[in-house]
């Protein structure tokens, strides 16, 4: 018998969602996917951290359970509050225990991640199995996001096995891979601190290596995986991109789907955006020069610079990115020179790993009067690029779904990206004129090199010579709708589906 459709309960659990706690594209997901499902039918919650500081913006959560108590371990019991907050109709729930959440960063400091991670997400997994049968919200499905949370499918598996009336009988588990190569992986003497017994310690269960492997647990435990984009799920099948999680991901390639993520065009759309120097739609992209000659003159107009004469015809290129190996900085600092012999600005925006922090600020001293580095995250700034760049490039070794890319096109700059991932799901390569007439919106390279990211750069430029040609790929882009909406249906497919079949 099939399930009345508008009675599917679904908790959404994570270590991260906005609008109250972000490191990445994971907390974009977790917080606005929740809409998506209700506008299909789908009743969502949320279930995180309740790190400190949220508290500190929100000081009117509300409190729901106050000093409940939790087994770790037969020696070790934690205890932690659950507050809510309704934002725009959907309930957040937030486990505080400000030993575990009250610091000043979600995952650890620059120096490295938080020694007792093991424990935190431990103890996280456990608290929100706790938390859902204490609010009395027994979900069809518990939808959770990466290795912080992926310890909660084996501990309800635990509870199946050893209660015959578990709160969670009917509940079926899907876990989504956002970004493979974080796994959590831990000391095998993680077991015994969370009250695991040694036939975890398995080939076909945690053990990885010698060691226990969160991410590893979601994916056997769970009911069906997901990842966020149809060209990632086949990636993570190999030994390059499988980061040794390839052979048991294979065991379960039928159970693994991918789709790709949405955003959320109330929040990123240059016709409504308060922060950019111009609104502009497709009909009119006037707004859109504005923004960027007072981009050009905000970044290379001042007195540090001396005054520089902008060209605001040449093409301006753009970059909001974490500054790491994986989103391809080091190919780009490989063809820098070359690259700066072009009529080009190029902006760059992030933080990330320190040796091309330093590198790119090198570069900077000796190219600033066309290279301009903002390390550190500015919504306000990002929000600029988008609008005031021709250009957005994401030259990326991997990457699993990317969002940068569909911002962009919304804003009408043109990605330049690498064929991988979710890159080569969303953007139509452009070669030739054809293309453009067959809605193409974007230029691919493959091979991950500099040379290749420079050519795909000289394609682009050309196209870019031809001003009529420019405005129609300008309005391709534009044109694109990656909504939630379709995330939305696709994966209420695999909610049914599991649901239909108990």
């Amino acid at each position: 018998m099939i399930k009345k459709e508008q009675n599917l309960k679904i908790a959404l659990c994570s270590s991260e969602a906005i609008p109250f706690a972000k490191t990445g594209g994971l907390a974009d997901v977790v917080g606005t996917l929740p809409y998506s499902f209700k506008n299909n039918k789908i009743d969502p919650i949320v279930i995180m951290p309740g790190y400190g500081f949220i508290f500190k913006k929100y000081p009117d959560a509300q409190k729901i359970l106050e000093n409940f108590k939790i087994k770790i371990n037969n020696n070790y019991f934690e205890y932690f509050d659950v507050y809510k907050i309704n934002n725009n109709s959907v309930d957040f729930y937030f486990i505080k225990n400000d030993k575990f959440f009250d610091r000043d960063y979600l995952y650890g400091t620059p120096q490295g991640d938080y020694e007792d991670n093991n424990l935190r997400f431990g103890f996280l997994s456990k608290a929100i199995l706790a938390t859902l049968e204490n609010i009395n919200f027994c979900p069809d499905i518990i939808h959770l996001h990466d290795y912080h949370v992926a310890l909660t499918a084996v501990f309800i598996n635990k509870e199946k096995e050893e209660k015959q009336n578990s709160f969670f009988k009917n509940t079926h588990i899907v876990f989504t891979i956002h970004n493979l190569a974080y796994q959590g992986i831990y000391d095998k003497s993680t077991l015994d601190l969370l009250d695991l017994d040694n036939s975890y310690f398995s080939i076909d269960k945690l053990e990885f290596y010698g060691k226990i492997n969160f991410m590893k647990g979601g994916i056997v435990f769970s009911d069906k995986i997901t990842t966020v984009s149809p060209t990632y799920s086949k990636e993570i099948l190999t030994a390059e991109f499988g980061y040794g999680l390839d052979g048991i991901l294979r065991v379960r390639q039928k159970d693994l789907i991918g789709i790709i993520n949405g955003i959320d065009y109330e929040i990123w759309n240059p016709q409504n955006d308060k922060f950019i120097f111009a609104n502009y739609d497709i009909k009119n992209l006037d707004g859109k020069r504005l923004c960027k000659n007072n981009l050009l003159n905000n970044l290379f107009n001042d007195n540090k610079n001396n005054k520089t004469q902008i060209d605001y015809s040449a093409p301006a290129l753009g970059i909001v990115s974490r500054l790491s190996e994986q989103k391809g900085i080091d190919i780009l600092i490989d063809g820098f020179d070359l690259l700066m012999q072009k009529n080009i600005y190029l902006i760059i925006l992030g933080t990330g790993d320190e040796k091309y922090m330093q590198q790119l600020n090198s570069l900077y001293k000796k190219y600033k009067n066309k290279f301009s580095l903002n390390i550190a995250f500015s919504d306000k700034l990002a929000r600029e690029i988008y609008a005031g760049c021709d250009m957005f490039l994401m030259p990326s070794k991997y990457e699993p779904c990317g969002l940068g890319q569909l911002i962009s096109l919304k804003y009408g700059t043109i990605p330049i990206v690498r064929n991988t991932g979710g890159l080569a799901d969303t953007i139509k390569d452009i070669k030739s004129t054809n293309d453009v007439d067959n809605g193409a919106q974007g230029f691919k390279f493959d091979e991950y090199s500099s040379e290749a990211l420079i050519n795909a750069i000289n394609n682009a430029l050309n196209f870019y010579s031809n001003k009529n040609l420019w405005q129609k790929i300008i309005k391709n882009a534009m044109s694109c709708d990656y909504s939630w909406d379709y995330s939305a249906k696709k994966y209420k497919e695999i909610f049914l589906e599991l649901v239909n079949k108990s």
